[in-house]
């Protein structure tokens, strides 16, 4: 159960994310998922009576509105919340009033381990606030402030100093139990907070006291003391585990993240007992259908068929998707339970599944020779031009012939000559459906000009009991994998149209283009990087010709790595805005609701209407959907903190016995600070302080995007392969420090 503070800030998040309007409670209780009856009531009543929240007509409830000064309603500036103290500069421990003209702004500040920092304003159109070192009045990662602007011309953008926290963004965090010379501690996961928060007085013997030791991963409450901001402290509630081992960084990543922890016995029997819900269905089970994923796949919520047509060089591709819906009755204990979590996560070691396991591993997996529920798009395709005649959605019955992983589909394409065993039919499937999908990427190649980003994926192997990191998988894209990603694909735009034509309140996949300073950047840094005139790509299909010039290699990855990390997030949206990367006007994603719920939103819009039924209202979906982007963002994020953790573990131990062994990294960043450090092999970022580079004096050349020697020739630019060995690496923050061999 979620402490109190953790059920506050949930509870101001979403009715945040409602935009004003207001939330009935019942709603709201949906929306929080996992929850005390009894704990939310008192929540909810302590926060109507100090203000947080005020109830509004029709009982609902909402955040108090911020009034907008006159000069802000004009140009944009927003006024201080109720209750917020006068702003101004702390001279002598006092504030000094605003002034009149001052502009003043709100938003959620993000910390970096320098000391400066950003304040994302309220608002989608705005621009980021830079906080310099020293201006954040002790504000943490994730806080909600206000700014005072300073500067609106400086070259970073708008200028600004926190003039007040109004809204913690931390209340409780997890880290690890140590003692330095200012006394007993946490050291932080999450490397925008401080590096060491110390525990309040007494905390840290009674600690050692209970059996906590240093190096134990610990969960801490978070003090602000308002009469002396240059200092938090930390109550510390209870031991996690120890750190140091796979299991330990689960169990602190878990806690860290709020992720779900897996479902009860009760639930598992809630999903045994589901009856599916009625709907008219064809028999499919005659097809030959074939299931492609990874090796270890559990869940497999797709399969694909190819049958021919009437008409010569028309094929009928039917793309059968696992139909949830029809088990997870909308709004029922089941379908708020996955709305709490949203997402599958997929973490080194452990998967936390979005439905209960009876239905992802089981009633809802697409598992071979079993007959399952399936919800079918139907695509007719011209084969030697790719082209989408026509398709038609339907609920079936289907039956796998073959379950088959990614490498086996690999060896049947590249030879008739294979060692993988066959069931009849299906060779001559397999070849049809490659060929099919050749014919559909290659005709999206040219008209839609997608971002042909080979970046690989970097998996963590872990196994064993305990389990243990045992090796790093790089998976790259392959014809079967571009097979598969072909035909979903299509599923999902057939869906998206349907959803648009048929004006059924939907959930979109949207992409953002990214801005074009933010392109010219990567332009200029990707010119350094290759040694060459930095390449024209303001224009997408300048964009793309670069990106398929690139090719393979260590510094192809490393570009594609850095142009990922530059572009927005694609988000979820009841409105259709496009997506950049796929070059798509028109996307959303139908295609795994086993694993994601706004496929399983879909899907259940979809089924409503097939039943005869009302579809939910946008209104109700637009929240939902908040919650889906926020949700995604989180479990993205603990799945790269636990991902670095481990590889950090796993570099260590290789390295262990071996210190002299070199690694190569490449230079992705060049700053006056040092360089940051790609390493291809693991999909890992270093740094290499100014320090470690030998005796200077050595200076920044901007334009040049180098660190230059000033009494010799030596010099760093971005490209440059270095071989490195490991300074410093700490894995509670997710930190390397790295040296070039001989220094």
């Amino acid at each position: 159960m979620p402490s109190d503070a953790k059920m506050r800030q949930e509870i101001i998040r979403l009715l945040r994310a409602d935009n004003g309007g207001g939330l009935r409670k019942t709603i709201l209780r949906q929306q929080l998922g996992r929850m005390d009856e009894t704990q939310f009531r008192k929540v909810a009543k302590a926060m109507l009576a100090d203000g947080t929240m005020i109830a509004g007509r029709g009982g609902r409830l909402a955040l108090p509105k911020e009034p907008a000064s006159p000069a802000a309603k004009r140009g944009g500036k927003s006024a201080p919340a109720p209750g917020a103290a006068p702003s101004g500069r702390k001279r002598g421990g006092s504030p000094v009033p605003a002034s009149k003209d001052d502009v003043l702004v709100a938003g959620v500040i993000q910390m970096t381990t320098k000391g400066f920092g950003f304040v994302n304003q309220d608002g989608d159109d705005n621009k980021d606030i830079f906080i310099p070192a020293g201006r954040n009045q002790s504000a943490f990662s994730g806080d909600r402030v206000m700014v005072r602007i300073t500067a609106n011309d400086d070259a970073r953008g708008p200028v600004g100093e926190v003039v007040k926290i109004l809204e913690r963004g931390h209340e409780e965090i997890v880290g690890c139990f140590g003692l330095t010379d200012d006394g007993y501690g946490v050291r932080p996961i999450r490397r925008e907070l401080p590096a060491f928060i110390p525990l309040i007085a007494g905390d840290g013997d009674a600690a050692l006291a209970s059996g906590v030791q240093p190096g134990d991963w610990v969960l801490v409450e978070l003090l602000h003391h308002d009469s002396d901001s240059s200092k938090a402290q930390a109550k510390l509630l209870r031991r996690l585990q120890k750190s140091g081992t796979v299991s330990g960084d689960l169990v602190a990543i878990m806690s860290e993240y709020d992720l779900a922890k897996p479902y009860t016995a009760a639930y598992e029997r809630i999903a045994l007992a589901q009856e599916p819900l009625p709907v008219a269905r064809e028999d499919c089970t005659k097809l030959a259908t074939v299931t492609v994923d990874p090796l270890d796949a559990r869940d497999f919520d797709d399969a694909l068929s190819l049958t021919p047509t009437a008409e010569p060089g028309v094929v009928t591709v039917g793309v059968h998707i696992a139909d949830v819906a029809c088990l997870i009755p909308m709004d029922e204990k089941l379908d708020l339970a996955a709305r709490s979590r949203g997402f599958t996560a997929y973490l080194p070691g452990k998967t936390l599944p979005m439905l209960p396991s009876s239905l992802a591993t089981d009633r809802c997996s697409l598992r071979e020779n079993e007959d399952r529920l399936a919800h079918s798009v139907f695509i007719d395709i011209e084969t030697a031009t790719g082209a989408v005649r026509s398709y038609r959605r339907a609920h079936t019955l289907i039956r796998v012939r073959q379950r088959l992983a990614y490498e086996e589909v690999e060896r049947v394409l590249e030879s008739k000559k294979h060692d993988v065993r066959l069931k009849p039919g299906v060779e001559k499937l397999l070849r049809e459906l490659s060929a099919c999908a050749e014919k559909m990427r290659q005709k999206r190649r040219e008209e839609e000009l997608f971002l042909p980003l080979a970046v690989p994926e970097m998996r963590v192997i872990c196994a064993g009991k305990p389990p243990r990191v045992v090796g790093i998988q790089k998976s790259e894209g392959s014809p079967s994998h571009e097979m598969i990603e072909e035909f979903m694909l299509a599923a999902n735009v057939c869906v998206a149209h349907e959803m648009l034509k048929r004006k059924i309140p939907g959930v979109y996949r949207n992409h953002a283009a990214p801005e074009a300073d933010i392109i010219e950047g990567f332009a200029a840094q990707a010119g350094v990087m290759l040694h060459r005139k930095a390449p024209k790509l303001r224009k997408r299909p300048g964009l793309v010709k670069f990106l398929r010039e690139l090719g393979a290699g260590a510094s192809a990855s490393m570009l594609g790595f850095s142009l990922l990390r530059i572009l927005p997030r694609a988000e979820y949206g009841v409105e259709s805005q496009g997506h950049f990367g796929l070059g798509k006007d028109l996307y959303c994603h139908f295609t795994s609701p086993i694993r994601r719920y706004p496929d399983l939103l879909v899907h259940q819009q979809l089924l409503a209407l097939d039943q005869g039924r009302s579809p939910r209202p946008g209104t109700m979906l637009t929240d939902y959907v908040a919650r889906c982007n926020a949700l995604e963002a989180n479990v993205d994020q603990a799945c790269y903190a636990l991902a670095d953790r481990l590889k950090l573990r796993y570099l260590l131990d290789q390295r262990e016995g071996n210190a002299a062994h070199p690694i190569t990294g490449l230079v992705s960043r060049v700053t006056a600070a040092g360089l940051n450090i790609y390493l291809p092999e693991l999909g890992l970022m270093g740094f290499v302080p100014v320090r470690s580079l030998g005796a200077g004096p050595w200076q920044f050349v901007a334009e040049r995007y180098a660190l230059e020697n000033r009494r010799s020739s030596k010099r760093y630019r971005c490209g440059d392969e270095l071989s490195l060995r490991i300074k410093d690496a700490d894995v509670v923050r997710g930190e390397l420090e790295l040296a070039p061999v001989g220094h």
